[in-house]
């Protein structure tokens, strides 16, 4: 009797053991809120389109009136997500590890981009681009193993190096209120498709204070070892009070969703013969591939113990595609949408962007963020492989510029809990304008306001 009482206290340390070397932890973020925006479509309906910029009617591709929204904010300071992340102890300082986060709108919808659109209006895959498509598990979905001394790798879907790297250097580090948080082509190195790839990732926190971390994403593409690959590499130095970082990120034969077609609809005449008409599935995507490189540097200083001053710069160039090839004809999006039609990039198009702001504690629940963002494009050159050369529109906006002025307040209830208030100024150069329709059809729209209240609560 001893002995099995003895076996049964034995057995049940080892399992006690074995449960207390892993775990799982549920985790997430609920961002909701109210917000306005002039010269914006429906915030409610199914034309949520991107903030921060003039908008444009993202299911017939034509621009809109001037005027002004008011409706529901989802995600504004950080997009609302729900995640599922595991280690278990291996010994000798090892773990393994897992992560699957699903984004989600204010409505329970799954997240399709950084606005909150719902995953089924693939029209938000136009201009303001998604990485997310509206899959389940769009923001994370990776395994693999870390060490204390030789590092982190992982496989799987994952943020790219720069859209990491952006949530620490932006100084209004709010979604909907900063164009570099919005944006997902500055984290994507020119892309925002190529902001969050599915590949390895290696994150090494060396001694003093070093760092150095690495993306290789293969394309997978028969034939070709380089067709739709993304390499990234990073170095950088962190420490109390200051933080430098340096990314280059390169991804041939990038995909861009740069349309929307809607189911098209038969007619009589056209039955008959009379006329031609290309039947293209509901919320089929257009796609455009190109060669995207890019590089990043940002910095932060800690001035005081309250006052952070932040820096960025990062450019891009969006070039010839090596593969076109290759990649042309591919059926459907990672998530299932259907491609209506591809093609390559006609040019070679430059952009710079710089950032620089601070954050300010003014007591310990309060913080103002203050920043300024400019994005100009360079220039377009002939792309003389594809004996296609740029239109005169196209010419003519080289050195257009667009501004941004963004002001975030937060107000900390708790650890976990806060409220936030932000604005954020889009002032663009006519050459990035979009002229209005209806009655203010004369208009030029080169401006645009952003603001909103909302709270954000983690767990």
């Amino acid at each position: 009797m001893k002995k099995s009482l003895l076996a049964i206290a034995a057995i049940s340390a080892f399992a006690s053991a074995a449960q207390a070397q892993s775990s799982v932890t549920v985790y997430g973020i609920v961002d909701v809120g109210v917000m306005g925006a002039t010269n914006s479509p429906n915030l409610n309906g199914t034309q949520w389109a991107e903030t921060g910029a003039p908008y444009v009617n993202k299911a017939s591709g034509t621009t809109i009136n001037g005027g002004q929204a008011f409706g529901m904010m989802s995600g504004g300071e950080s997009m609302s997500r729900l995640g599922f992340k595991g280690t278990e102890d291996l010994g000798s300082g090892t773990k393994a590890i897992f992560d699957l986060e699903i984004g989600f709108n204010g409505n329970g919808s799954i997240a399709n981009g950084p606005a909150g659109v719902s995953a089924s209006n693939a029209a938000a895959l136009q201009s303001g681009g998604t990485a997310l498509q509206g899959q389940l598990f769009g923001r994370a979905a990776y395994a693999g193993l870390s060490n204390t001394t030789y590092g982190q790798l992982t496989a799987g879907r994952q943020q790219n190096l720069m859209l990491d790297n952006i949530g620490n250097y932006d100084p209004v580090n709010a979604q909907l209120f900063s164009p570099i948080n919005f944006s997902g082509a500055y984290g994507g190195g020119g892309f925002t498709n190529d902001s969050r790839v599915t590949g390895l990732k290696y994150v090494w926190n060396g001694f003093g204070g070093f760092n150095a971390n690495a993306v290789y994403a293969p394309g997978g593409v028969t034939g070709q070892t380089t067709a739709g690959t993304t390499t990234g590499l990073q170095f950088g130095y962190e420490a109390s009070k200051f933080g430098v970082q340096a990314i280059a990120s390169h991804t041939t034969d990038a995909q861009d969703f740069t349309g929307v077609s809607p189911t098209t609809t038969i007619t009589a005449a056209q039955i008959s013969g009379t006329s031609a008409v290309a039947i293209v599935p509901g919320n089929a995507v257009s796609v455009s591939v190109a060669n995207t490189t890019a590089y990043m540097l940002t910095s932060k200083y800690n001035v005081t113990d309250k006052f952070t001053l932040k820096a960025g710069y990062e450019r891009e160039n969006i070039g010839t595609p090596s593969n076109y090839q290759a990649v042309a004809g591919a059926p459907a999006t990672a998530s299932g949408y259907a491609i209506s039609s591809m093609s390559a990039a006609a040019y070679n198009k430059s952009l710079n962007v710089f950032w620089v702001g601070g954050n300010y504690q003014f007591t310990p629940a309060i913080k103002g963020s203050l920043g300024y963002y400019n994005a100009t494009t360079l220039g377009y050159n002939a792309n003389a492989v594809a004996a296609i050369t740029p239109t005169a529109a196209q010419f003519a906006a080289a050195g257009t510029r667009s501004q941004y002025y963004s002001l975030l307040a937060d107000y900390g209830l708790s650890k976990r809990t806060n409220l936030y208030a932000g604005v954020m100024f889009n002032n663009n150069s006519a050459g990035n304008g979009i002229t209005s329709t209806g009655s203010n059809n004369a208009n030029l729209i080169t401006t645009s306001t952003t603001y909103g209240i909302g709270m954000r609560h983690a767990f």
